[in-house]
């Protein structure tokens, strides 16, 4: 029995699809977590709350192509929702990705650059709103896990930064004047992801 059991973890080790080259196709489900929210004392556009942490949800997708079994290249775009600022991005970028092993469960490593956009809050009576997005970089790494059919499994973990910029006046009974609120966003995102 011993050995019949050994002879079964053996082969599923051995027994999983690998593909060094060709197009790959990423989709990612993320949890975002930042700490040390700040207030500014004239910013209505914070929505702060008592909680000095920050939570949201990221999906994204990455089309690419992977050149050989250490480098892959494609592009990317997603939605992340940051759930304290109500506040959602859409980042457009590149990403680098590189594997470390030939195996079915390999580290990985990846980088994406590139530009976020802030989606536009809605104006109200009382307040209104032109929101820029500005540069988005994230690096982090994990483990893919290869099975028997062409999708694998990525568990990662990430650091994640990007900028946007705020700029607001009063929609009635103000004197014309208008305020600039500039942030730089930086979180943590452990994500779960399916590729083919």
């Amino acid at each position: 029995r011993e050995s019949t059991l050994k002879r079964s973890l053996k082969e599923i080790t051995r027994n999983y699809f690998r593909r060094d080259r060709g197009f790959r196709n990423l989709t990612e489900f993320g949890f975002i977590y930042g700490t040390d929210l700040k207030k500014p004392e004239d910013d209505p556009y914070n929505y702060y709350n008592n909680n000095s942490d920050d939570f949201g949800l990221s999906l994204h997708t990455v089309n690419g192509y992977q050149f050989w079994p250490y480098l892959f290249v494609g592009g990317g775009v997603g939605i992340d929702r940051l759930i304290n600022y109500k506040q959602t991005f859409s980042p457009f970028y590149v990403r680098v990705a590189s594997e470390f092993l030939k195996k079915k469960a390999t580290p990985y490593v990846y980088l994406d650059a590139g530009y976020s956009v802030m989606w536009k809050k809605k104006n109200d009576v009382y307040y209104s709103y032109q929101n820029k997005g500005g540069y988005y970089v994230s690096c982090g790494g994990g483990v893919r896990i290869y099975t028997r059919s062409r999708a694998s499994v990525l568990l990662s973990v990430a650091y994640k930064r990007n900028y946007s910029e705020t700029k607001w006046w009063y929609t009635v009974g103000g004197d014309g004047s208008s305020y600039q609120i500039k942030r730089t966003y930086q979180r943590m995102v452990f994500n779960v992801g399916v590729t083919f």
